[in-house]
């Protein structure tokens, strides 16, 4: 028995530094927490579903942590506030069709400049004040999800849905922005005019309705166009967003308007034509109630003027008159200097080269031009060779030779292949072949030293006898 405990005590201590070794590798940089044997099972069983098609549910269930006795995730709140913000922006957007409707109505149905309402127009206005005030309810429910979803996150807020958290999340300057944005639109039973000098006849000034003014600001509405795109983008890609929070990326709203922006140059385009579109109406409602209006009477002419001037061509055939609708003239210069900016970048990411593609080029070019360099270098020694033997038949012969460092031919062919070195330097770098070669003719400008001294002898010896 002692010999048996004295050979484990021996065995032990033999084993000893590689197991001290081994425990101070696995636990010596964090404590980590016990996990249970089942919970591992589960979560590989939920990340295998991913691999199997089920990939939402499994992303899902394998990230988030239920909070509370509702059952609720951070990942199902986020999926209400899209859905809200999906139906808050499609009603706000709808309005504005309305809005239009209403004006084109009044507009041609009125008696000289003088706009009355009748029963259709009152139905429509309604129509629109109502979908206005369901996007304003889907507005909060749409702030309140976000709320809720950093509360499950772990965020700290206050509770309920107010000032106080709001500006603990840091979304009180965006709700109030985008609540201003639905506020302007035509009110039924409420119609007043107002006059605006005009820039040449100041006798005449321009009337303006409240339904003209009120209608031109709800094209403000046209700022959630891009947001909900990148709303149903994200819709779509649930397992992108999750893959993202592996990575500690914020994917928010912001992030993927760029990323569209860049990747999906049809979504640009869109967004642009439909600026382009509500820019023309505007300049439309701007100068059609000018008494001396010409040619902006017509969408067809606001159209063209409006996207002469976004591309900052500014013919001048056709110029704007009131002063609002020189001011929104301004505001579509400032819109076509950004949208030409988005539309280069966007060109330059589509015609550019990936990553893959230019190590590709990269390749191509370095072994172009690591095979011009062999070549030169080929030129450089048979043309050495040749002169040598002619510089040896002129001295059996009892001629004058040129050396062969400075002869035309060699010195030509050399310059030729220091140009190709230093643009294969300058392009790819240096790689085997190229190595090698340098190599090469290091070895013979030491051989040229060698020859320059065979000669020299042998000149010398002829002299001699």
């Amino acid at each position: 028995g002692a010999s048996g405990n004295q050979q484990e005590g021996q065995m032990s201590t033999d084993s000893e530094p590689q197991h001290a070794v081994r425990v101070r590798l696995i636990s010596a940089p964090v404590k980590r927490k016990k996990v249970n044997f089942a919970t591992l099972i589960k979560n590989a069983a939920l990340a295998a579903s991913i691999e199997n098609g089920d990939q939402e549910t499994g992303v899902e269930q394998l990230f988030d942590k239920r909070v509370g006795n509702s059952g609720e995730t951070a990942s199902s709140w986020q999926r209400s506030t899209q859905e809200y913000f999906l139906w808050m922006s499609s009603l706000a957007l709808f309005g504005v069709l309305l809005a239009i409707a209403v004006n084109e109505i009044l507009w041609y149905s009125a008696v000289g400049f003088e706009t009355v309402d009748t029963v259709f127009t009152t139905i429509l206005k309604i129509s629109v004040l109502v979908t206005t005030a369901v996007s304003i309810f889907l507005l909060y429910k749409y702030y309140d999800g976000q709320l809720e979803m950093l509360r499950t996150s772990g965020v700290g807020l206050s509770e309920g849905f107010g000032f106080m958290s709001l500006r603990e999340s840091g979304l009180w300057s965006y709700f109030l922005a985008d609540l201003f944005t639905l506020l302007p639109m035509p009110f039924p039973f409420i119609h007043f005019t107002i006059e605006m000098d005009d820039v040449f006849h100041e006798d005449t000034p321009t009337i303006y309705t409240s339904d003209n003014l009120l209608m031109a600001l709800m094209f403000v509405r046209f700022q959630f166009l891009p947001r909900l795109i990148a709303e149903i983008w994200m819709m779509n890609n649930h397992v992108a967003f999750m893959s993202a929070r592996m990575h500690n990326i914020v994917i928010d709203t912001w992030f993927v308007i760029r990323a569209l922006f860049i990747a999906n140059f049809a979504t640009l385009i869109g967004l642009i034509f439909a600026t382009i579109l509500a820019s023309s109406y505007i300049i439309l409602i701007c100068e059609r109630p000018y008494p001396h209006v010409d040619q902006l009477a017509e969408f067809d002419n606001a159209l063209y003027y409006t996207i002469i001037t976004m591309t900052t061509v500014g013919y001048g055939d056709i110029v704007p008159d009131t002063r609002l609708g020189r001011y929104a003239a301004l505001a579509i210069s400032l819109q076509g200097v950004v949208f030409i900016a988005l539309i280069i970048q966007g060109v330059v990411a589509r015609v550019g080269l990936s990553p893959t593609e230019t190590r590709i080029i990269d390749f191509v070019v370095g072994t172009h031009n690591a095979s011009d360099t062999r070549n030169k270098a080929a030129i450089v020694m048979q043309t050495v060779f040749r002169q040598y033997r002619t510089n040896l038949r002129a001295i059996s012969l009892g001629r004058s030779n040129v050396m062969v460092k400075s002869h035309p031919k060699v010195t030509s062919c050399l310059r030729l292949f220091l140009s190709a070195q230093r643009l294969q330097e300058t392009e790819s770098g240096l790689d085997v072949h190229t190595e090698s070669t340098h190599k090469g003719i290091d070895f013979l400008g030491d051989r040229f030293e060698e020859m320059e001294e065979n000669i020299k002898k042998i000149m010398k010896a002829l002299k001699v006898k």
